[in-house]
């Protein structure tokens, strides 16, 4: 039984990055390699609806943006587009803390 490649695409949260990992989505599902999308909930939610065609075969996976406590960002920040220029050091280092639920993801799909 011949397998389906499986892609991870993993932008960083800023649309200049999330809208491109976007459009790659689509291309590679038309091309039938199954494709897991990962970004922060309200990004997945900010992103053009896939085309009908391509819903079996691209996954969006939400994983939430971890806080760094003593509000460094403001609620509901998960762009670029959502903070202050003297706010970006602190959503890089949220994106960071993403590592460890994404290796999870990773171990548990297998993906290629």
């Amino acid at each position: 039984m011949e397998t389906q490649t499986h892609v991870v695409l993993v932008p960083f949260i800023a649309f200049g990055h999330m809208m491109p990992f976007y459009e790659l989505s689509l291309v590679l599902a038309k091309a039938g390699i199954r494709v897991s999308y990962v970004s922060t909930p309200r990004n997945i939610q900010r992103l053009p609806q896939l085309p009908p065609e391509l819903l079996s075969l691209v996954t969006f996976v939400q994983i939430p943006l971890p806080s760094l406590g003593s509000n460094l960002l403001p609620e509901g920040a998960e762009a670029t587009i959502d903070i202050t220029a003297d706010k970006m050091g602190h959503l890089k280092a949220a994106f960071d803390l993403l590592k460890q639920p994404f290796k999870q993801f990773v171990a548990e799909k297998s993906s290629d």
